[in-house]
């Protein structure tokens, strides 16, 4: 393990882990009037359009969650969904079959050098339910449309239940496109590593996807063409190895979905691209807060018993790598996708080659990049981002009028 990952997992045995994260909430206290004030001069915020909250929240970001990396506390961010065993209903979660005999090709070789296999899945409803049991989970209406939907948390840490943080923008995307009248958020694995024991490497998340996606189509009789597959930070990344999967497995159970929308994907794990000072790495590392999620934890936990270098050279795992060779065709049958970027964000520039890959193998009229000037990373989901997030939904509702 290298050092810089054993520095960041320090402070992860008790007492030292309940110390340091009191220290770093009372540091945050501490720094807030530093911050507000520093805030209040336009010139002195990461950007001059920013108001003195996100200003704020960002930098309070950051701070947190380094504390949580430092520390280990991923627990502090997913809830466990046997705590809603006694009454699923109340939360809308369901219980998804395994589907085992739907993996194969290169998934199913990367499944056995991982040691992983295909379990049952839970996952959460949003919106309608059945309008007599008032219970979740009924099948499909005729040419009824649904989202299925995956959480960002850099594959260590979310959760996809109602009190979680992607609940607000998961409820935010039914109100404003009324044409979908639920939504899927899948609980998918998420992955740990040293100094902790190996769990759920890739591509445990992607065998989930899979199995939430046959749930829809097969087992509640939606059609793949009324399936809209959404996914934020890390949750864009397994949006799209979904998406490709089912565009390259060729499965008659599996038809690809209608469509794909990218929230903030992280595309290059292995932080392949230049950091020089005309990087986006570079000159929006003031206006983003991920450095935790890309210090290295993240993509070690997620590659499992793969060599270190698979995350430069895997086009599963990093499609917007630098170093891939022979990515041309990767993306050739994909359905129409969607990649909403800030221009404030560390990634923007490997979300841009991302699309432009995309836009290659698709066609221009199949690939569209929306980016909002100044926005940090998955700000949709976070406070004191109005402006930006009606901007977003306004962009993209003209896309999914169209695909939808």
């Amino acid at each position: 393990m290298s050092a810089q990952l054993t520095n960041q997992f320090f402070w992860r045995h008790q007492p030292l882990k309940t110390i340091y994260l009191a220290y770093a909430l009372a540091s945050i206290a501490v720094r807030l009037p530093f911050w507000f004030v520093l805030a209040l001069v336009p010139s002195l915020r990461p950007r001059a359009s920013w108001t003195v909250g996100r200003t704020v929240l960002v930098h309070a970001a950051r701070v947190l969650f380094g504390a949580i990396f430092n520390t280990g506390s991923f627990e502090l961010v997913r809830v466990d969904p046997q705590r809603f065993a006694k009454n699923p209903d109340a939360v809308g979660l369901v219980w998804m079959d395994a589907t085992p005999d739907l993996i194969q090709g290169d998934v199913k070789k990367y499944a056995q050098l991982n040691k992983v296999s295909a379990v049952h899945v839970p996952a959460y409803w949003y919106g309608e339910r059945d309008p007599i049991t008032k219970r979740v989970g009924q099948r499909a209406q005729p040419d009824e449309k649904v989202i299925l939907a995956f959480h960002s948390g850099g594959w260590v840490m979310g959760d996809a239940s109602p009190g979680g943080a992607s609940a607000p923008m998961m409820r935010d995307m039914l109100s404003h496109y009324p044409q979908f009248s639920r939504l899927l958020n899948v609980e998918f694995r998420l992955a740990s590593g040293a100094p902790w024991r190996s769990e759920n490497p890739f591509p445990a998340a992607l065998i989930d996807a899979i199995a939430a996606y046959s749930y829809l189509v097969n087992d509640l009789g939606f059609r793949a063409a009324n399936v809209l597959v959404i996914g934020e930070s890390a949750g864009g990344t397994l949006g799209l190895q979904l998406v490709r999967y089912t565009a390259e497995a060729g499965l008659a159970q599996l038809p690809p979905p209608g469509g794909l929308l990218m929230l903030s994907p992280s595309m290059d794990w292995g932080k392949t691209f230049p950091s020089g000072p005309g990087s986006s790495w570079v000159r929006n590392a003031d206006s983003d807060w991920v450095q935790a999620f890309t210090a290295g934890y993240a993509s070690k936990a997620l590659l499992g018993e793969l060599p270190g270098s698979e995350a430069q050279v895997n086009s599963w795992i990093s499609p917007a790598s630098t170093q891939l060779e022979g990515f041309e065709g990767m993306f050739k049958g994909l359905p129409p996708t969607l990649t909403l970027a800030g221009g404030g964000e560390m990634t923007n520039d490997a979300m841009r080659l991302a699309h432009e890959r995309i836009k290659a193998d698709v066609g221009e009229e199949k690939a569209t990049f929306i980016e909002i000037p100044d926005a940090t990373h998955i700000f949709l989901n976070l406070p004191f981002h109005e402006r930006e997030k009606e901007d977003a939904y306004q962009k993209m509702a003209p896309w999914i009028k169209a695909h939808f």
